[in-house]
């Protein structure tokens, strides 16, 4: 038998520790990947935020391919292309967007016991709840006689759009300020922890509710999305 003198070099453990070194680093970076892509997206969300409070800026221009949301085609179940009827799915739809998209600020949401703070969009659409909640087209305006409906999606991320949701309990507030300076409280007195998909629309029409109601759509379990959960307040006077 040869043995090996001092000074050979060991190819083979070599090549393993690479193999090694080349999965760990793989992994760090698919670990980064989305904490990464969440901390861009809070930028973008919070420099909106400041046009949109302190400059009462009502428009803004983005790429139809940007912010997309991790899990988004699971996840999408509840915006204006589905609630007008449309057949379409999630990859028609996205095929179809123009390549830039203007998204119409109606003003903020706040939710203080669950530190919510972003931009409410005029409108519900793929591209809009990527940057915030979006108020369902059709549905009241803040402060207005009827039901307002809002949609969000529940991020997997902490603190993201409406990630807590399921941790808002009755008798808290939700905030909403217009972009024309006028803010709106209402108390949540009711919450629906579970509706099937098929049943959203018993609940989010104009005329689906009492007074002036504001009611919070978001997909429930978290990362599950095989249910709804809403939270339903009433205007404080």
């Amino acid at each position: 038998m040869f043995r090996k003198r001092n000074g050979d070099i060991n190819w083979r453990n070599i090549i393993l520790l690479g193999i090694a070194l080349i999965c760990l680093v793989t992994g760090i970076i698919l670990l980064l990947i989305d904490p990464i892509k969440n901390m861009k997206r809070q930028k973008v969300t919070d420099d909106m935020m400041e046009s949109i409070v302190e400059q009462s800026q009502s428009s803004f221009v983005v790429k139809s391919s940007g912010n997309e949301v991790s899990g988004e085609e699971f996840e999408y179940f509840f915006g204006e292309e589905e609630a007008n009827g449309s057949q379409a799915d999630y990859k028609t739809i996205v095929a179809e967007l123009p390549e830039e998209v203007v998204l119409t600020a109606l003003g903020t949401i706040r939710i203080p016991s669950i530190d919510v703070d972003i931009p409410l969009w005029n409108d519900a659409t793929i591209v809009s709840l990527r940057y915030g909640a979006g108020r369902l087209k059709g549905t009241a305006d803040p402060g207005q006689e009827g039901n307002m409906v809002i949609l969000g999606h529940r991020m997997r991320a902490a603190g993201k759009l409406f990630h807590a949701l399921g941790d808002v309990k009755i008798g808290d507030t939700i905030e909403i300020s217009g972009i024309d300076g006028n803010k709106y409280t209402y108390k949540v007195d009711t919450i629906y922890e579970a509706v099937e998909p098929s049943d959203l629309d018993k609940y989010i029409d104009i005329d689906d509710g009492t007074g002036k109601q504001v009611t919070l759509v978001t997909c429930t379990p978290l990362g599950v999305a095989t249910h709804r959960l809403l939270i339903v307040g009433h205007l404080v006077e």
